[in-house]
């Protein structure tokens, strides 16, 4: 808003070359009907992987409607930067909108002590011990001691709606450094 169309251009060459032949400039155009303002709320760097430099963002967004008014709406998801040449640009972006009405009657998938205590805990039988949750800010950090005498961290980001979302795991290896996992629990299930 304010400055039409100038920011568009200028923003879409920050997409690496494989980004841009993925998502066109009037598809990524077209993902901003209707939007008249973007806040960025949070955003995090997580742990690289592979070359890629991951960010966790969330975004507030003032958005028109159908019945003529304008409301709010929070989005949070991922950015992936990668480097070309001498700079990053952006490689990949997800976003997923927060539902602020499902989220207000917390089912256990939103709150992070649950999440681990059924999910890690009764599916994959992986907790022996769990230990108090630590929050700063709107980072939660979840610690326990596993089966296999290990310890464990899940990290969750507590998003605007108070949805917290899962970011990272880390066991804890035989030199005391975390070293970053992923457990699927479906496959606890599965199984």
């Amino acid at each position: 808003m304010g400055m039409a169309r100038l920011p568009y251009p200028i923003a879409y060459n920050f997409f690496t070359k494989d980004y841009q032949k993925r998502v066109s400039y009037n598809k990524y155009l077209q993902s901003f009907a209707g939007i008249g303002h973007i806040n960025l709320v949070k955003m995090n760097r997580l742990p690289d992987e592979n070359g890629i430099v991951p960010y966790f963002v969330e975004l507030e967004s003032i958005e028109g409607s159908s019945k003529g008014v304008t409301y709010f709406a929070y989005y949070y998801g991922y950015v992936q930067l990668k480097k070309v040449q001498n700079m990053y640009k952006i490689d990949q972006m997800k976003l997923y909108g927060e539902d602020f009405l499902c989220a207000a009657y917390h089912l256990w998938q939103h709150d992070a002590e649950a999440v681990v205590g059924i999910m890690y805990g009764e599916w994959c039988k992986l907790i022996k011990k769990q230990l108090p949750t630590k929050q700063e800010g709107y980072v939660k950090t979840i610690d326990y001691i596993g089966t296999d005498g290990a310890d464990y961290r899940f990290i969750f980001y507590q998003l605007t709606n108070d949805t917290d979302v899962l970011i990272s795991q880390y066991k804890k290896d035989s030199e005391g450094n975390w070293e970053s996992i992923r457990i699927d629990p479906y496959k606890c299930v599965k199984n």
